[in-house]
């Protein structure tokens, strides 16, 4: 296999240093992105490949976006952009502009980061982006005259919203974009990894139990994500894949007019 230059966000932990290590046994060139310096230094010694490069942002703020960006002007290429940073925040948080963090990080993110590498991935032989979704997409639609949750906020719907806009995202980029990128989102699986751990001990607790009784491995979760990194997967954009297999996402999820109006919506954040 070509030596290939990635980008992983939120590859310092769970399910996206599980994938790190299987794209670094490739002696791939990998910038691994998360806000935690001491964790992302860690990550590089397990990976224990002199390719891997940490690179501390904040993937909720656009300005430490924009700054990751300058600070990878000179690479040539992108070949591969694993959009995979997210949280669910329990209580109602902004960023330092005032936009809510499930909307910012979840979604803006993977949303600036495609947008910002397009020429570069563009140079690639065979550009990717997976964008990591969650089947928990399906429990809840936009309200689209409250995109950032002021109202009632709910951790878990705003969490589920994010989702859904991660898939109209993916999908609209690849009507809009008219490239060669494959552009794709992945469902991984319930993934026993340190996700929610952000939020009180009491939360902690109760999603510590959840996963013991339903999770799956990092290891398992990220098999699948790598499968689509490595796979040809010529004339397979715009799709759901719900653990390595191509499924329906939600109908609502279709419905191009939303498409069309979170990414005009979208573009506001960024410019």
């Amino acid at each position: 296999m070509n030596r290939k230059t990635i980008i992983v966000t939120g590859g310092t932990g769970g399910i996206g240093l599980s994938l790190v290590k299987r794209l670094a046994q490739m002696d791939n060139k990998i910038f691994i992105i998360g806000k935690n310096e001491e964790k992302g230094k860690k990550a590089i010694l397990e990976t224990s490949s002199p390719g891997v490069e940490f690179f501390k942002c904040d993937l909720s703020e656009k300005k430490e976006i924009n700054k990751f960006l300058k600070e990878i002007n000179s690479v040539n290429k992108i070949d591969l952009l694993v959009n995979n940073a997210g949280a669910l925040f329990l209580k109602r948080e902004v960023n330092s502009e005032n936009v809510e963090k499930n909307f910012s990080l979840n979604h803006i993110s993977y949303f600036q980061m495609s947008l910002s590498l397009i020429e570069k991935l563009k140079k690639s032989n065979n550009p990717k982006i997976i964008n990591i979704t969650s089947n928990a997409h399906k429990m809840h639609s936009l309200d689209l005259e409250d995109l950032e949750s002021k109202k009632n906020y709910s951790a878990w719907k705003a969490y589920c919203r994010s989702k859904l806009l991660n898939i109209y995202f993916t999908y609209e980029f690849n009507r809009k974009m008219n490239t060669n990128i494959i552009c794709n989102c992945v469902h991984p699986g319930f993934v026993n990894s340190d996700f929610g751990n952000n939020n009180n001990s009491v939360y902690r607790a109760g999603i510590k139990i959840i996963k013991k009784l339903f999770a799956i491995s990092t290891d398992k979760s990220s098999s699948f994500i790598y499968n689509l990194c490595e796979d040809d997967l010529k004339n397979k954009s715009e799709n759901y894949f719900y653990k390595g297999k191509e499924k329906k996402s939600s109908n609502i999820s279709y419905d191009r007019k939303i498409a069309d109006f979170v990414w005009k919506e979208s573009l506001k954040y960024i410019s």
